[in-house]
């Protein structure tokens, strides 16, 4: 069990417990008395041990609230198929942008099987599924998937949230398939007049009809324009620790400022910083242009640095 959801129970229990103990006396009840003062430091030792545990391992519950659910019965199963099949595929291009780069305008989505949850419990009450990572071997960091699902949750956070800077912030470090699952994991929920709420092991968060709505149209609004790689020459200057670049472009006579590809690992980038012919010299670049159309302000033009080609 999630790490929330269980110090929810566990506290839960010890609230009902000690309302109880709150009607007895060893006097008044004295096996009544015991046994429930016993079950208070059972109930105790357990919460301060899950308290104090770390999960290092990818796991998320996905509370359904709305039309979909009966009641505390069960859930309409195209619409559940559909909502934690697009989760699945924003945490597999997520996971994919973040270990290779580029995904690529179509085909087959790069590391999925490294990337894949599944379903290991349904939870009563309200209707939720507890996804969880696949791999059985024990972890003592976080793991990459783990990392993955935490920016996937911020980002369906930031797309729901009331002010609209996070969402455009994240908009900038979206793949544009990316954005296409986002999109339509929001129109699902919507359409269904459904709600969520998020829970993983330190935080969870609701999305009520509002924050639905309101990712469905800032999703559906923007959009992501990735232009093929394009050869410039310029003065290059680079901020390793920052992973920026400066490029000012010899023909142009204007500047581009932007971030390093993931290509670029920061040994790669140390070496190029201390060679003696790279920095303040003129050299031929790979600069991929992304132009991104935001809901509420003008498009915004960001540059990266793919490769360097040679010294001119």
């Amino acid at each position: 069990m999630l790490k929330k959801l269980e110090v929810q129970s566990l506290r839960a229990d010890l609230g009902a417990v000690e309302g109880l103990l709150a009607d007895r006396t060893p006097e008044t009840d004295p096996i009544g008395f015991l046994q429930l003062s016993q079950r208070q430091t059972t109930l105790l030792a357990r919460l301060a041990t899950v308290e104090s545990a770390v999960e290092y391992k990818a796991a998320v519950g996905l509370f359904f609230a709305g039309g979909p659910v009966i009641g505390s019965r069960g859930i309409d199963a195209s619409f559940a198929a559909k909502a934690v099949g697009l989760f699945q595929d924003m945490v597999s291009k997520q996971f994919a942008m973040e270990e290779v780069g580029d995904l690529g305008r179509r085909g087959p989505v790069a590391m999925q099987p490294n990337s894949d949850l599944i379903v290991t419990n349904v939870i009563r009450g309200s209707v939720g599924l507890l996804l969880e990572e696949a791999g059985v071997s024990e972890a003592f960091a976080d793991t990459q998937l783990k990392v993955v699902v935490d920016h996937v949750v911020d980002t369906v956070m930031a797309t729901a949230a009331p002010a609209a800077d996070e969402f455009e912030q994240a908009l900038e470090r979206m793949d544009p398939r990316f954005l296409t699952s986002l999109g339509e994991f929001f129109e699902v929920m919507d359409e269904r007049s459904a709600v969520l709420r998020l829970v993983e092991s330190e935080r969870e968060v609701e999305l009520n009809a509002d924050a639905i709505r309101r990712g469905r149209e800032r999703a559906g609004a923007a959009t992501i324009l990735d232009s093929e790689e394009e050869e410039m020459i310029g003065r290059i200057f680079i901020l390793p620790a920052a992973r920026r670049f400066e490029l000012r472009v010899l023909q142009e006579g204007t500047t581009l400022v932007g971030g390093i590809a993931r290509a670029f690992s920061q040994p790669e980038l140390e070496r190029v910083v201390s060679a003696e012919n790279v920095v303040g010299e003129l050299w031929r670049v790979r600069i991929k242009t992304r132009t991104v159309t935001r809901p509420t302000r003008p498009p915004k033009v960001t540059y990266t640095l793919v490769g360097l080609v040679a010294p001119v």
